[in-house]
């Protein structure tokens, strides 16, 4: 028989390109809005401090990072491991004129592979079909978009985390002679994890513990058994490359850690354990965070869950769905429990640990649904339930009536009016779900009407409630980009020899961050989380900032071309001291807060500006 010039493609090939757009698109268009949100500038000076040929260490630019409290918050970021510092290097390097979208370009880029990663973790267990359902949930998940908007390296120690889980569990499924370059790649892949987040890596090492517990030990042979006390890997293979992983991974860590731990001793050691200060973030219960990383997940999530403990218990020989079941239940447990052992430990990343065995639960839970091995009846209670964890997460006053009650506080007429709406709710959908079961009792067609409405509604509610995420844009990076290209311009028609920043941030646009879904302001600080920092020294890397409280110490710097940013809203340059110093306005900002002024051409008056008041004080329009 002849045989075809091409070999036919199975269709599960069909799912990686899929994969790929799902991946690659979403946090594409969440690169439209990008942000600086603290303490992604301070990692891009870090970032920049490379380039400046700090190299390993890059705590020497400490002195030049202006007031105490900012200079503290760049400590802390420089303490930390460098991996993610040396990739934003090379992408500003890149770049050419240091555009600070570069220090994204490294977490998105991160992004994209843990959602790949997602998807060989499913396939790897249960198949293709459940592998690219688990990477839509989470390609689309708003969390993981948010990570991909901000120059941080919480994907980037995700990536590496997922990838030693996975080279793990390819150990376990082979049983050729390919055991020995998973186990390298799961060593190389927790090293470099180690190097982006540190200590907090070893969070997989529990996992595979924990889970080379719950199965069945492999059979040893009698040879194996009578072997010499120095071959114990016959009977423990698993455990063997466990620690074989562990010691690949802290021995490509272990050089900079020991040579950062001898230069700065106990100031590098207490700050090891202390991810940098994330605004807008808060400690909150078990609960509440599953329900904000997966609200139409979640239901599905832990039903999969119970059913997978269920399986492990009963199951009379390790087929591969128990065997993954099994490992997303630990893994799930331990990302759970992971904050309460790691209080300081960076939020995001173990926000975005526990996400992805949930994702990969509720995706078993979607395929089963549709696979019609679990009964359409079941949807009777994970609809309500899918469709209260969605209220709960989509309603501030619900949260807040329920937080009311737990303190013990009083209810206002409000506040039991809204529970009263909200139990009244509940109570309508569980009446709506029995009455359709009803209806789809006795006709397949209506239960796979029904069952198809339910799973496409909570795909689609994840996939809208991530777009809808990052939609949203910080005008604070918006106008840190326009002031960007105001100097850029009059930067490249007369370079500028000294630059000035005037007050610092007290208050105006840099004292609240907006938090998304239109949910109640909380403050981030007094200062800017070295946002305007960042920028001025992407946009003029050969200039040092000048920190000036007052503009009346305009004045005594010495001469040259001047660049002039107010920083404070309660400053504002009087026109005196404008006009005896040439400047003129290049960049309106707002609320008093990055209005610019530059050193205007000695051959023409300044731009014509007119005082408002008989004091001088007021800002001249």
């Amino acid at each position: 028989m002849a045989r075809p010039l091409v070999r036919p493609s199975p269709r599960s090939a069909m799912f990686f390109p899929l994969v790929m757009l799902v991946a690659v698109l979403p946090g594409l268009y969440a690169l439209r809005n990008w942000d600086l949100t603290p303490p992604g500038p301070w990692w891009g000076l870090r970032g920049l401090a490379v380039l400046e040929g700090r190299l390993l260490d890059q705590l020497g630019a400490l002195p030049s990072m202006g007031p105490p409290s900012e200079a503290r918050m760049f400590q802390a970021v420089a303490l930390q491991p460098p991996l993610y510092a040396w990739l934003e290097a090379a992408a500003l390097f890149l770049s050419g004129d240091q555009a600070p979208l570069a220090t994204v370009l490294p977490s998105y880029a991160a992004g994209v592979l843990v959602v790949m990663l997602v998807y060989w973790h499913g396939r790897l267990w249960r198949g293709a079909g459940l592998g690219l359902t688990a990477a839509v949930l989470t390609g689309f998940n708003r969390d993981l978009l948010v990570q991909m908007q901000q120059a941080t390296p919480s994907t980037l120690g995700l990536a590496g985390l997922l990838a030693t889980l996975l080279a793990y569990g390819y150990h376990l499924r082979n049983d050729d002679g390919r055991r020995i370059g998973w186990i390298m790649l799961g060593g190389l892949a927790l090293g470099l994890s180690l190097l982006t987040i540190g200590g907090f890596a070893l969070l997989a090492v529990p996992v595979i513990l924990l889970h080379l517990g719950a199965i069945a030990p492999a059979p040893t042979t009698r040879r194996a058994a009578l072997g010499r006390w120095w071959r114990p890997w016959r009977d423990t293979p698993n455990l063997v490359a466990v620690a074989v992983i562990l010691m690949i991974g802290l021995a490509m860590a272990a050089p900079w850690h020991v040579m950062m731990a001898r230069r700065h001793g106990e100031l590098f050691l207490n700050n090891l354990l202390a991810a940098p200060q994330t605004f807008g973030t808060s400690y909150q219960g078990l609960m509440v965070r599953l329900l904000d990383l997966a609200p139409a997940t979640l239901p599905l999530g832990l039903f999969a869950a119970v059913r997978a403990v269920r399986r492990a218990l009963v199951a009379e020989e390790d087929d591969p769905a128990t065997v993954g079941g099994a490992f997303w239940v630990v893994w799930l447990a331990v990302g759970a429990l992971a904050p309460a052992a790691l209080p300081h430990g960076p939020r995001p990343a173990l926000n975005l640990f526990l996400l992805v065995p949930l994702n990969l639960l509720a995706a078993q839970a979607i395929t089963d649904l549709a696979g019609r091995r679990i009964p359409a009846r079941a949807v009777v209670w994970l609809a309500p339930a899918t469709a209260c964890s969605m209220t709960w997460w989509f309603s501030s006053e619900l949260r807040h009536a329920v937080e009311t009650l737990a303190q013990g506080h009083r209810p206002s007429s409000t506040t039991a009016l809204g529970l009263h709406l909200g139990l009244d709710l509940i109570l309508a959908l569980a009446i709506a779900t029995r009455g359709l079961d009803r209806w789809a009792r006795r006709r397949d067609d209506r239960r796979r009407l029904v069952l198809g409405a339910f799973l496409g509604a909570v795909v689609a509610v994840t996939v809208a409630s991530g777009l809808r995420e990052v939609g949203f844009r910080h005008r604070e990076t918006s106008d840190l980009l326009a002031l960007r290209e105001a100097v850029l311009r009059r930067h490249q028609e007369h370079p500028f020899t000294l630059l000035a920043v005037v007050g610092p941030p007290t208050g105006g646009p840099w004292a609240t961050d907006h938090h998304h879904q239109g949910r109640a302001h909380r403050p981030t600080g007094p200062l800017p989380g070295g946002r305007l920092r960042f920028v001025l020294r992407a946009t003029l890397p050969h200039l040092a900032q000048l920190d000036l409280a007052r503009a009346d110490e305009l004045l005594s710097l010495p001469d040259g071309r001047r660049l002039v940013i107010l920083a404070g809203a309660s400053e504002r340059l009087p026109y005196a001291v404008q006009s005896r110093l040439g400047l003129e306005a290049i960049h309106p900002g707002r609320a008093g807060v990055l209005d610019a002024f530059a050193s205007g051409d000695r051959d023409r008056p300044p731009a014509n500006m007119a005082r408002s008041g008989r004091d001088g004080l007021d800002r001249p329009r």
